[in-house]
């Protein structure tokens, strides 16, 4: 019966019933698309009428506006500056600000056309003619010197008409205003013509689109090759991954949709096995690159270490050998005085023995109290650097210590370290990861700052930001950074130096160790030949425990 009533049909081809139907479409929509542009083009030209009539008003009396409070400052100047140069100035400013609010006033009057404006208008002729009047009075009273004078007029009348003056151009601007407001509601009320056009022009496009697609879908369906329901089955089985199920396809079917998917699903398995492979290899060299940074981080921390290890061992060396020294001393000249008890002995020599016992005893205690102490300061910081845990702390305590364990480098360096901190900064912290950050950047300035140069100057100092803040700095006199560079220096393998000491490394963890454990912000200033700072804003109290991924500083 389909059959029969099929062939009774005319035979359109598809691709023929798809031209006249979209035609139809498109010719419709060529007509709304020239409906609206004329619509725009009438609303457009209203709204420049609009403009061109209200908008140039309002300059005008801003004009009238700008040149009154020029020519009002240009008076008290004048009774300021009373010298003859600074007056004829001040004469000719006041001059040509009446001419140009002149100028204005003449313009406005030509394109004022309503009542209320008009008379606004001639009231401010009232004034400004009676405003030059006394203008013109102030200047001669000025030129006679009679300074007392022109100040009375200045004050008594010239101020009531910049007063009155000032008041009509706030009327008439407010009276602008409400004429803009009315012209804007008209281009609103065409805008929305227009819209309502365009609309009702758009409903009849969906319409027939509607229409169209109604009377094509039978002839699309035959392209699928199969039922609509298998298709999307197929279509979603291959959207989530699934590229082995079989596609069944009719024995002459080459051009249907199913076929299509049966080619696109070989391709997708033959890429998915090309990106298998692909990702297995950028996985291994993902592993390698972070084992690379592992190892690199390790020998950041053998660096830091031997650092400490070098400075324990200068810093001990000299008090431990003046005291060995003192030591020798005395054991000689108890060697001695042992020989000389054979004899008589006479009260100087015994006072002499007591004297230089005393003297060495003394050197002796005092380079052994100067080796305990720094004793006590590298344990400090090595513990600190050790344990990374959260405690109060003075900042320029830790900062002293750090700068104490750093002086052989800094020494070797040709480089002094000048650290002036107020003793009152209390935090509660981690002073083991902000000595390392503090570690980091001064040997990144040493390594850096003072290339081509015998010498060089690091200090370091904070100061309080409020309450809850402290902003701690460190400054080298050093080259500076490239500003090309500067983006990119927090960046990890980063550096300038790369086989020559530098790892890229340094200024990326001190990065993650300031606005990680710290919780602070970290940001570098510099410019070439004239040094570089590096300015960190630290909280006075973390919170307690690393935040995670955090836990260890050089992990970073």
């Amino acid at each position: 019966m389909n059959e029969r009533r099929s062939s009774r049909r005319p035979r359109i081809g598809i691709g023929l019933r798809l031209a006249l139907s979209y035609g139809a479409i498109i010719l419709l929509l060529v007509g709304l698309s020239v409906v609206a542009v004329l619509k725009l083009k009438t609303l457009s030209e209203t709204t420049k009428q609009a403009l061109q009539r209200e908008y140039p008003k309002t300059a005008l009396v801003n004009e009238v506006n700008s040149q009154l409070g020029i020519a009002a400052l240009a008076m008290r100047n004048a009774l300021i500056f009373s010298e003859d140069a600074a007056l004829a100035q001040h004469q000719a400013e006041i001059t040509e600000a009446n001419q140009r609010m002149l100028a204005a006033l003449a313009t406005l009057a030509a394109q004022v056309e309503d009542p209320l404006g008009r008379d606004l208008l001639r009231r401010m002729q009232t004034v400004q003619s009676a405003y030059s009047i006394n203008q013109d009075d102030f200047i001669g009273l000025l030129n006679q010197h009679r300074l007392s004078e022109a100040r009375n007029l200045l004050i008594v009348d010239l101020h009531g008409y910049q007063t009155d003056y000032f008041a009509l151009l706030e009327q008439f601007s407010q009276h602008q205003a409400a004429q803009m407001l009315a012209a804007s509601r008209h281009v609103e009320q065409d805008y929305l013509e227009a819209r309502w056009l365009i609309f009702a022009l758009s409903g009849m496009a969906l319409l027939l689109s509607v229409l169209v697609t109604v009377l094509i879908t039978r002839s699309l369906l035959r392209r699928l090759g199969g039922e609509p329901e298998y298709a999307v089955d197929i279509a979603r089985r291959i959207a989530a991954g699934d590229m082995q199920m079989a596609i069944h396809l009719r024995g002459s079917d080459s051009s249907s949709l199913l076929h299509g998917m049966e080619v696109m699903r070989k391709r997708l398995i033959e890429r998915d096995d090309a990106l298998r492979c692909a990702n297995a290899e950028l996985q291994r060299s993902l592993d390698a690159m972070s084992q690379m940074q592992a190892d690199l981080v390790a020998s950041e921390k053998l660096a830091a270490l031997g650092a400490l290890v070098a400075g324990v061992a200068h810093e001990l060396n000299t008090p431990i050998g003046n005291g060995l020294l003192a030591a020798s001393t005395m054991a000689d000249a108890t060697r001695q005085l042992h020989e000389q008890l054979a004899q008589p002995l006479a009260r100087k020599t015994m006072n002499n023995y007591v004297s230089e016992m005393q003297t060495a005893s003394e050197i002796v205690l005092r380079n052994l109290g100067r080796a305990a102490d720094l004793i006590s300061s590298f344990k400090q910081v090595a513990a600190d650097r050790e344990s990374s845990q959260r405690r109060p702390f003075l900042l320029h305590e830790v900062v002293n210590e750090i700068c104490n364990s750093l002086q052989p480098a800094l020494s070797k360096a040709r480089c002094s370290l000048l650290a002036e901190l107020p003793h009152d900064l209390q935090m509660l912290s981690f002073p083991g990861p902000l000595g390392q950050v503090l570690g980091h950047l001064i040997n990144n300035a040493m390594l850096h700052a003072f290339e081509g140069r015998e010498q060089g100057q690091i200090s370091i100092s904070a100061r309080s930001l409020g309450a809850d803040q402290v902003e701690l700095s460190v400054r080298d006199d050093g080259c500076g950074i490239p500003e090309e560079h500067l983006k990119h220096v927090f960046e990890p393998f980063f550096t300038t130096t790369f086989g020559r000491g530098g790892s890229g490394l340094g200024l990326h963890i001190a990065f993650n160790i300031v606005t990680g454990i710290l919780g602070g912000k970290i940001r570098i200033v510099s410019q070439r030949g004239q040094g570089t700072t590096v300015l960190m804003s630290l909280p006075r109290e973390v919170a307690s425990g690393a935040p995670d991924g955090q836990s260890s500083p050089q992990a970073s």
